[in-house]
């Protein structure tokens, strides 16, 4: 999964959109739609945990 900054990703585990804040080397900061938590993770745990959320057009 190729992830950049502001991209959004859903938990498969319960369902919560987090919103990609930054990346540095491997490491990447989710932060929730809502701004109440934040999460630290690798860049490769992206792919098993998280379901990139595709553009919503208008």
């Amino acid at each position: 999964m190729e992830t950049k900054v502001g991209d959004t990703v859903r938990s498969i585990l319960n369902g919560i959109e987090y919103q990609v804040k930054k990346i540095v080397e491997r490491m990447v900061v989710l932060e929730s739609q809502d701004g109440k938590s934040q999460i630290l993770t690798e860049v490769d745990n992206l792919t098993f945990f998280y379901k990139k959320e595709e553009e919503k057009t208008v």
